[in-house]
């Protein structure tokens, strides 16, 4: 028998310019080297059992961040917090282990917190008629009006927060509306982008 864990971890400083795939081996790798009772996959090439629920892009900070494992031995969650952290680095950090409660498609929004070296006219930037911008699909590239799709939280000096669509769906990434601000200033900005929160359909945070 096998039980599900959801771990939830920050991923920041150098770790956010980890792709998602060396990711993914760096937390097998930290697994084994935590000698945890983790459930592999049967077969010719088995491996841990692990899924992320939201991949981060590239370059972005989360402190929010999580991925399903099964174990199959007793083991409370206090222990694979400390065993995880003792085989991962400063930037790479678990919070807490818990049984999970919601499925991964379920993930409806996400929260962002963006610092940008330039936030004037944002307000402005938002009140246009419709903000488009190009997104690759399979089909090809398509222009896509992402005005609708914006939640402004809060505007604080050079801090900016946004909710934003996440998910097996529909998704729009932050940095897709930081350069679409960029085009509207006329200007190339610097900005620092951190995933706060991830929320599911019924408005309640992903556990």
């Amino acid at each position: 028998m096998s039980k599900p864990m959801r771990v939830f971890f920050r991923k920041t400083g150098r770790a956010k310019y980890i792709s998602h795939l060396d990711l993914q081996r760096t937390m097998q790798r930290a697994l084994k080297r935590a000698t945890l009772p983790v459930w592999e996959t049967e077969g010719f090439n088995p491996h841990i059992y692990l899924t992320f629920a939201l991949p981060l892009s590239l370059g972005i900070e989360g402190v929010c961040e999580s991925f399903d494992i099964k174990m199959t031995g007793e083991i409370s969650t206090d222990e694979i917090r400390a065993h995880l952290n003792a085989a991962l680095t400063e930037d790479l950090k678990i919070i807490c282990v818990a049984e999970p409660v919601y499925r991964h498609t379920e993930i409806q929004k996400a929260e962002y917190e963006i610092l940008l070296n330039e936030t004037d006219k944002f307000t402005e930037f938002l009140n246009q008629n419709e903000i488009i911008i190009k997104k690759k699909t399979k089909k090809g590239e398509i222009q896509t009006d992402i005005k609708p799709l914006i939640e402004l939280r809060a505007v604080e000096g050079e801090k900016i927060t946004l909710l934003l669509p996440a998910g097996t769906g529909l998704n729009v990434n932050p940095i897709q509306v930081i350069s679409a601000f960029g085009a509207f200033r006329g200007a190339e900005l610097q900005a620092d982008v951190t995933r706060t929160a991830v929320f599911c359909a019924d408005g309640k945070a992903f556990i």
